[in-house]
């Protein structure tokens, strides 16, 4: 008896935790308009990469963000997230990036973050003044192994800072070369995303 209680207590805050998620997902999707922050790797890493780690954050982790905003036509970000309006501010996520350690940048296992990563590198963002909506991807692992990368979608308030959505994705890295490799895994994650 008490393990069927249990298991119904688990059921019930299980859909009132997804109720919520819901909620805010609505609002992610309503807002018309977002500022693109690009993609954070501060707390991310990548698994059994053979390239330079200090190669990595010096050139190729810039090339990545720059790549999304050469190429608008494929990494559309207003239709991808369905928006009448799209802004960037690279500045911000291209110089944390280049603060990563390269020593510890590449791992031999699988990697996670958790929500209050996430909540920890929107916090180190300087919004002030601003406000709508922000997006951000959070690099959690990019697994040559598995030949996937996972990131946090994560929309916020710029006002706040407050997260509004945020979603763990994985998908298919495709592509060659280093920067349109992991780019491609971007750009399945804003598709499957759209769906």
């Amino acid at each position: 008896m008490k393990t069927k209680l249990f298991i119904f207590v688990l059921l019930i805050s299980f859909c009132l935790g997804t109720a919520s998620m819901a909620q805010d997902k609505a609002r992610a999707k309503s807002e018309k308009s977002i500022v693109w922050y690009g993609i954070d790797f501060t707390v991310g890493k990548f698994t059994l990469v053979v390239e330079d780690p200090a190669m990595i954050v010096n050139q190729y982790l810039k090339s990545i963000n720059a790549l999304i905003q050469m190429e608008p036509e494929k990494y559309d970000l207003k239709k991808w997230f369905n928006k009448s309006e799209t802004s960037m501010d690279l500045d911000q996520v291209n110089e944390r990036n280049a603060k990563i350690d390269p020593a510890t940048l590449v791992i031999s296992d699988e990697h996670k973050i958790t929500l209050d990563d996430v909540k920890s590198v929107i916090a180190n963002y300087n919004t002030k003044g601003k406000t709508g909506l922000g997006l951000i991807f959070v690099a959690e692992n990019l697994n040559k192994v598995q030949q996937t990368a996972s990131y946090y979608v994560c929309f916020f308030d710029q006002e706040t800072k407050e997260i509004i959505d945020a979603q763990r994705f994985e998908a298919k890295a495709v592509g060659i070369g280093f920067r349109n490799y992991w780019a491609g895994s971007v750009y399945n994650i804003m598709k499957v995303w759209a769906k």
